[in-house]
Formats: C-alpha cells, structure tokens, sequence
C-alpha cells in the first residue's frame, strides 16, 4: 500500500474526507507529485489541524496547534537542509541530551524520521503540526539566514544569473545578489503587490506598495546602482546596454516557498539612471470562493446566481488594481467541477487552479484575447473566463458565446456598473445584443481593513453620517425599495443587514492607531467594495435606448441595487473599515442624489459648517 493511500484511508475511516474527494486527492497527487496532506490542503478537502489530530492519535505522538517561530534556534533548524524540511514537511525545533524534537505534517514517514536520526546523531522525538502552519515557520526560520543586509561600499559587486529556484536556498556570496534577492523576501514579508526602484542624486531608494500605499523600505549606496539595475534586467532578461528606451520583462521566482511571478518595467530617467517597478503576482494555486471577498449577504447570493446560470455575460469592473481578476478567480472556483469544462485566457495567469485550463495571451505572437476566445469555442466549454475586454472583436466573440449557449465572465474598465454598458456601446456593438447577452455587472473598489488589534472606536460625526448617506430619509427609502419584490430583494433573503435596520442616534465608527501587528499603519490588508447591477425590467429598456450610465444607474438605485458607498457603509457600520477610505474609492456616487441635511439622523451636539480637515 501506498504511503498516500495509506494516510487516505486514516482519514476517511475517520470521517475527515469523504471517499469520492480522496479518490480525486489520489489522482492530484499522482498527477503533480505533491504529498496527500498538502494536496488535501490546497483544494480545501479537509482542514490541516483535523488531519494533524487525527494523525497524532493514529500515530500516538503528540500535537502542536500554533508554532512559536521566534523562539526556534537557526542553528538547530538549519542543520537540515531546506530542501528536505520543505519537501518532508518537517521542522526541527528543540534538542536536548537525550533526543531531537521535531514537528511533521506526517508521523508516519519513516524515511524522515531515520535521516533526521542521522543528521543529528541521536533519537528523534515528533510532535505532530499543520501542512501550512510548519510550512510556514520554516519559511521563517530559515529565512533568518538569508543574506538580508544592507550593502557595503567597501566591496566588489559581482553579478550572476540567478535561476528560478528558491532564494532561501541560495548561497551566493556576492553582495548584490544577495541584496535583490532580500528585497524579494522582504516585499513577501510585507505583502508588497509592487516593488519601486528610484534613483536619486545620492543614493538609491526602495519602495514598496502594500495595500495601495507606496512606502520606503530601504536605501542603497549611489556606487551600487547599476549593480543592482543590471542584476535585475539580467534576470528579467532584458538588454543591459540598452538604457536610453524603455523596457519590459519577466522574472519566476520561488520566493519562501511560494512562485512568483514577477513582471519588470524599466524607464530612463533625467539623471541617467533607469528607473524600475516590478509587480509581483503569487502563482501559487490559491483557493479562493466568494464568501471569502467581502460580499454582503444579499449581493454573495446575487452573484452565486449569476455564476451557475448556464448562459449569458458577466462583467466585472473597476479601475487597475481594485481586485477584478481575483473576483474573477474566486467565481470560476466556486463552479469548479469535473462535469464542467473551465477555460480561461488571461494575461498573466496570476493564480493556477487545478482543474481549469488557462491560457497565457502572448500578444507579439498573434495569442489576443481575441483568438484565445474564438479558439475557446471549438473546445467544448461551458464556462469561459476572458482576463479583459480590449476591444469590439473580442466583445462580438463573447456575445456570440453567450448567445449560443456558454457562460462568459470578463473584466472592462469604467467608473460604475452601469458605465459598462456605455463602454460597450462605445466599441459598436448594438444595444439589443447587449440587452440579450449581460446578465451582471459588477463594480468594485479595495478598502483597507483596521487593524482589529489596535482600531480605535468613537461616535460617528453628523456630517461622517450625511456623507455616507446614512440619512433617515435614505433609510426609508431603502425599507420601501426592500418592502417591494424585485431581482435585488427577494423574500427568501432575510439577513440583519446594517443598512435594513434603524441606526441608533449615534452609531459606533472605528478609526486606525497602529501598533506591532500592523507596522503602526492602522490597517492589514484589503476587502472588496461592490455594486451589483442586475439586466432586469428597470435597466433593460434604458439600455435598449442607449441612455447615459447616470441614468442607468439611477434607475438600477431605485430598483434596490446598492452603489459603491452604501456598502462601504455598511463595511464602516460593521467596523471594517473607515469612512475616509470609503469616500476615497466612492467619489463618483457623490453625484448621486442625497438625502437633504435636515434629514440626517438626529444625533447629540451641532453640526459643524463643513467637515474638519487632518481627520484620522
């Protein structure tokens, strides 16, 4: 008996995996070579402290829940290679004169287990762990040897070309390439998207964009720039002698663990240094579902809908960087299936799920959206996801998808929801087929989330409640809109929903102060902001009459749909976030009709004139 059949078995007489899941887990690890545990993680077949508890029974060994990183000696850790604690799952955390103490994923890997006997010289005790939980605290530890200092200007630079294999395995002595690399870890770290490499007069500044806001990380010696600058285009494979135009390119890196892909764009500057921004795109397959988004209730079971119907379009809009392709992403893992053929023509492939065919768009060879799309079509699919809608060809093939049968998700850039039908309009198409074909839009923005260690509450301002629209008059209106059958309020949907109820007279607003967890930011991470506009009796004949999308979008309003600012108001009334930022990334429904200030909730103190400014 296999080891993974042997582990499966565990678990399904357990009742920790259902028998059909395990049989498709075989043929995931057959297929990639990944251990069953891992593979039982990554597609959400079953949660890692289940499986470890069930294995420190089994095994009769004991189990760590949380691992404490800091306090695991480099020394002892590193002892064994990084390549055998990844691919074993193993971490050694504690040694005494009797025996090494180690933590597994798996108890029951003899090999292991004898080559950590031999490594150390002595008997090796396990406590079993989670897949990701020791997975991650090898990253860290481990991490704690790379070359992460800062250069001195006392060396030579020498630069090699660096492959695809993780950085935290790497031993290059040269200064420079241990210094890229570094920056790499650090942007993991820090859950940098990009990374800034500016050159000044007198040095040169590193900075990195982590949840939309750019901040300076490090500083090198103006003596190492075009070290620096020519290690980074050579592994991007770009022209190094080429500094006067510029320059695009691509780096794969293993970075702890995880594959990246790393997109390079270079500019000459005025001082005659080249300027670079590398975005960094997590390849590894990440399992992402709707719930996990943001969505408010009645919006997630809207767009669940709108998924599993077999036909139609759904777009998804929003400017660069607001979340459309891992919205996207979590949609097409939601109806994931193996009775269901997935294709997907994107650029780049930023997430592998398994089970869905994607395609990488290489425009230089003739690869477009376009021609991956028409392709598509004599694939036999039932769901196509397009990464953008560039232009008419690619529009007319997706409408023509739809209409004969296919569902088409896809991405186009506007203000609002109700601008995508203007925007296509705007390509030449005609607005019956429109009318036919889309059966959603849905416009987003990202809002960063407090900090829930350090936010800090306060009694919401009168004039913070009358520029979220949190007016008594705007309530009525919603409770009548709610009271009426429509697309958007069906009776079966019966949630406490912060805008259906009455708001005290002064609610409860959170605010950011910053502290350790959160690098006295306020904020850790991002959450979704949406507006989902349904093809329904209001908006269909406006679209069929070619009506602006102000018009559009206030008929869609008074159908029931909610704009961008009503639910982030609904993420400030549940403490997620802040009303600057909601207002930040809602500037366009300030133009939609307000409740007058006379309506505003009744709330102790005045009013003051006009908001203050310097508000945290």
């Amino acid at each position: 008996m296999s080891e993974a059949r042997f582990i499966g078995d565990i678990l399904v007489r357990r009742g920790i995996l259902d028998p059909a899941k395990f049989e498709a887990l075989l043929a995931t690890v057959s297929e990639r070579g990944c251990d069953i545990l891992e593979a039982a993680v990554r597609t959400s077949a079953a949660d890692e402290l289940v499986m470890a508890r069930a294995l420190s029974e089994e095994a009769g060994v004991g189990i760590v829940e949380q691992i404490d990183h800091v306090n695991i000696p480099t020394a002892l850790a590193v002892r064994v290679p990084i390549t055998f604690a990844k691919s074993h799952c193993v971490l050694a955390f504690a040694e005494d004169a009797d025996a090494v103490h180690a933590i597994v994923a798996n108890p029951f890997d003899t090999a292991a287990s004898d080559d950590l006997r031999i490594v150390f010289g002595k008997p090796v005790e396990l406590l079993v762990g989670g897949v990701e939980r020791i997975e991650e605290a090898i990253n860290r530890v481990y991490e704690r040897q790379a070359g992460g200092g800062e250069l001195e200007t006392d060396g030579e630079a020498v630069v090699e070309e660096d492959g695809a294999s993780d950085i935290l395995d790497s031993d290059d002595e040269a200064p420079v390439i241990r210094w890229v690399n570094s920056l790499f870890l650090q942007a993991m770290k820090e859950r940098a998207s990009d990374i800034h490499i500016e050159p000044e007069e007198k040095e040169l500044i590193v900075r990195y964009r982590v949840d939309g806001e750019l901040h300076v990380a490090r500083r090198a010696p103006r003596a190492f720039m075009n070290s620096i600058i020519s290690r980074i285009k050579i592994e991007s494979s770009l022209n190094i002698a080429e500094k006067r135009l510029p320059q695009d390119g691509r780096i794969a890196k293993r970075i702890a663990g995880k594959s990246f892909d790393i997109r390079v764009s270079t500019i000459p500057t005025s001082r005659g240094y080249e300027r670079i921004v590398m975005r960094l795109l997590n390849k590894s397959s990440v399992m992402l579902d709707l719930p996990q988004l943001g969505f408010a209730h009645r919006d997630y079971l809207l767009m669940d809908g709108l998924i599993r119907r077999p036909d139609g379009i759904i777009l998804v809009t929003g400017p660069t960087g607001s979340g459309k392709t891992t919205t996207l992403y979590a949609c097409v893992n939601r109806i994931n299936k193996p009775d269901i053929n997935i294709l997907t023509a994107e650029d780049p492939v930023e997430y592998e799920i398994p089970g869905i065919h994607q395609v990488h768009v290489q425009t230089k060879i003739g690869l477009t959206f376009a021609s991956a799309l028409r392709a598509f079509l004599r694939q036999d699919p039932d769901v196509v996801m397009v990464g953008e809608i560039r232009d008419k060809e690619t529009v007319d093939i997706a409408i023509n998808a739809s209409l004969t049968g296919h569902l088409v998700l896809s991405t186009i850039h506007t203000n609002d929801a109700a601008g995508a039908f203007t925007r296509v309009i705007d390509m030449g198409v005609e607005p019956f087929l429109i009318r036919s074909s889309v059966i959603g839009v849905l416009a987003q923005r990202l809002v960063r989330v407090l900090c829930p260690h350090c936010k800090e509450a306060y009694p919401a301002e009168p004039f913070e409640l009358e520029e979220l629209g949190l007016t008594r008059e705007r309530m009525r209106t919603r409770r009548k809109r709610r009271d009426r059958e429509s697309r958007y309020y069906p009776r079966h949907l019966s949630e406490l929903d912060p805008l259906e109820t009455d708001l005290i007279e002064r609610p409860t607003f959170y605010r950011p102060k910053g502290c350790d967890h959160c690098s006295d930011t306020g904020f850790t991470g991002r959450r979704g902001i949406y507006e989902l506009l349904l093809m329904d009796d209001a908006v269909g004949p406006l679209v069929l009459k070619n009506a602006d999308a102000k018009t559009i979008k206030r008929a869609a309003v008074e159908a029931g749909m909610d704009s961008l600012r009503d639910d982030g108001a609904r993420k400030v009334l549940s403490g997620m976030t802040t009303v600057e930022e909601v207002l930040a990334a809602t500037q366009e429904d300030a133009e939609l009709e307000v409740a007058p200030a006379s309506t505003a909730l009744p709330i102790s103190g005045s009013m003051p004139s006009a908001p203050p400014t310097g508000r945290v």
